[in-house]
């Protein structure tokens, strides 16, 4: 079981902490978005927002790219009141990657930078991939 918090009430996680009811209720998490294709979602009363990844990034890049603005900008609306918890498949790749993008775009961090800023919230998470593909 994988999960992090990046920035305060924005998490990262791997599809068992999005189906630990408990965690869910302790973090008071109102939105799961859930970045796998198949895996259901934990009966919990949240929002829940499916982004259909395969378990390898680079399989759905276009997909990603067609929808960043909108993954994103959903995130930036809701974090004042919610906090969301973005699930990928081992949480290390995906799900932090989406942060990523998140804080260069609206956490202004230079895209340089945020590798190692979001790798001291958690030495596990890897992000393979390279954020310069994103007009960010």
């Amino acid at each position: 079981m994988f999960y992090c918090e990046i920035i305060s009430g924005l998490w990262v996680g791997d599809i068992d902490i999005m189906l630990h009811k408990k965690f869910i209720k302790e973090n008071n998490i109102n939105i799961i978005i859930n970045c796998t294709q198949q895996i259901a979602f934990p009966e919990v009363d949240v929002k829940k927002v499916r982004i259909p990844f395969s378990d390898r990034l680079e399989n759905d890049i276009d997909l990603l790219k067609q929808n960043k603005d909108k993954i994103l900008e959903f995130i930036f609306n809701q974090l004042d009141v919610d906090n969301i918890l973005i699930c990928c498949y081992d949480g290390l790749n995906i799900s932090p990657f989406i942060v990523a993008i998140f804080l260069i775009k609206y956490g202004e961090i230079k895209k340089e930078d945020v590798r190692t800023i979001i790798r001291t919230k958690n030495n596990s998470i890897t992000l393979d991939y390279d954020n310069n593909l994103f007009d960010l």
